[in-house]
């Protein structure tokens, strides 16, 4: 009985606290804020941005350079793949069931 009164006298402090009710207001416009920041994107300097595009063009020009090195005649070596070996493929149809 006596954890009973405890956790009723418990509960009814806590319905008993007034809560200020600009709290909710001042988060939602703090929230808000910060969406503004990622959204015009006032959150990342202009020297991270140059640094990503910068990257971008090296990596292109380093592709460009490795496919300017292979040079001359290609070969082409002609395989010849018999299908049937590769795969039993009468485990997927009905007839090999029969």
């Amino acid at each position: 009985m006596k954890l009973e009164k405890h956790i009723d006298d418990f509960i009814r402090k806590e319905k008993e606290v007034q809560v200020n009710p600009y709290v909710a207001t001042r988060v939602l416009a703090k929230l808000e804020e910060q969406d503004d920041i990622a959204v015009y994107g006032k959150s990342v300097p202009v020297w991270k941005k140059a640094v990503v595009a910068a990257s971008i063009v090296l990596v292109m020009a380093a592709g460009y350079g490795l496919g300017s090195m292979v040079k001359g005649e290609k070969e082409y070596i002609a395989i010849n793949i018999n299908d049937a070996q590769l795969e039993n493929l009468n485990l997927y149809t009905v007839i090999g069931y029969e």
